[in-house]
């Protein structure tokens, strides 16, 4: 998980608590919970990771009947129709949809794994594609967070759908891509096997390593360890790199070519590795983690 940075977050927000005020079905809910909901409204759309459980020690507290709320704030065949959730997230809604959402966020990789492109398009034809959206606390569980901003995690539809589903996530147990990120506690490491890890990807393990519980949950939930044994091509061509790209020759290219093809000795390594290796710049291309993790354990950065 890598943690997202947005640019323009508070006007990005204002905008989302605004606009998706309108899908909320509060005739769905008695006159005591309408009551409640509407006075706390921008609270649990604006709502932070940290205040996800209050939020929802707040409606146990109230009574809030849970299908009532699915009706208000998800929608959709099985709960009222074309509300809440339901309606931000239809193609057919003009006014302020998810991909208006996407669009402004601009993740352009998923934070959950760091494989999958996540662009958000449209073209001429009226095509569009989007990340999926994932709540980080499940709809069914907490319909009341099903329309708030930092539950609304753009990711891949293999994070989403596939992989995550419907696991009951937490900030108590797992690490929130608003808040933290995985970068800060987990490691891809090279385990060398034998001679061969020059040339032969079964002359190396990937491990991925964390120091942290949530960490461990996400890296468990995702399969990322798994999954990234499908990308020891990458760490062995990086082996590779590290034997023909010394710091001398880094050098000679920076200096041959500085002010024509590199503006700075970063865009010589990004030439050279492939991905960004600066922590912040991490989510701009899939397997940027895995590319700055093992790249640093061969010195090649």
């Amino acid at each position: 998980m890598i943690k997202i940075n947005l640019e323009n977050e508070e006007e990005i927000l204002k905008n989302h608590v605004e606009k998706v005020q309108q899908y909320i079905n509060y005739e769905a809910l008695q006159n005591r919970e309408k009551s409640f909901i509407k006075q706390n409204i921008e609270y649990i759309l604006k709502a932070k990771p940290e205040e996800f459980e209050d939020v929802i020690f707040k409606i146990k507290q109230n009574n809030i009947d849970n299908n009532r709320l699915k009706k208000a704030f998800v929608g959709g065949k099985d709960y009222g129709g074309s509300f809440g959730y339901s309606k931000f997230s239809s193609k057919g809604t003009t006014t302020y949809n998810a991909y208006n959402l996407a669009r402004k966020l601009k993740v352009n990789v998923c934070p959950y794994c760091n494989r999958n492109y996540t662009f958000t398009i449209k073209d001429k034809n009226s095509k569009s594609t989007r990340p999926d959206f994932d709540h980080f606390y499940d709809k069914g569980s907490h319909p009341v967070l099903a329309l708030s901003f930092y539950n609304l995690i753009p990711s891949c539809i293999l994070c989403n759908s596939r992989l995550k589903s419907t696991a009951k996530f937490s900030t108590i147990k797992h690490l929130h891509p608003y808040k933290d990120s995985f970068n800060d506690y987990a490691k891809f490491k090279l385990k060398i096997l034998n001679s061969k890890f020059f040339y032969d990807e079964n002359g190396f393990d990937l491990k991925l390593e964390t120091n942290n519980l949530k960490a461990e949950n996400i890296k468990k939930d995702f399969a990322l360890e798994t999954l990234y044994q499908e990308h020891k091509d990458i760490a062995l061509e990086l082996i590779q790199k590290a034997q023909i790209y010394n710091e001398s020759y880094i050098d000679e290219l920076y200096q041959k070519y500085e002010g024509t093809l590199f503006k700075n000795r970063e865009d010589v390594l990004r030439h050279i590795t492939g991905g960004y290796i600066d922590d912040i710049d991490i989510n701009k291309r899939p397997l940027s983690k895995l590319i700055k993790d093992i790249s640093e354990e061969l010195d090649l950065i």
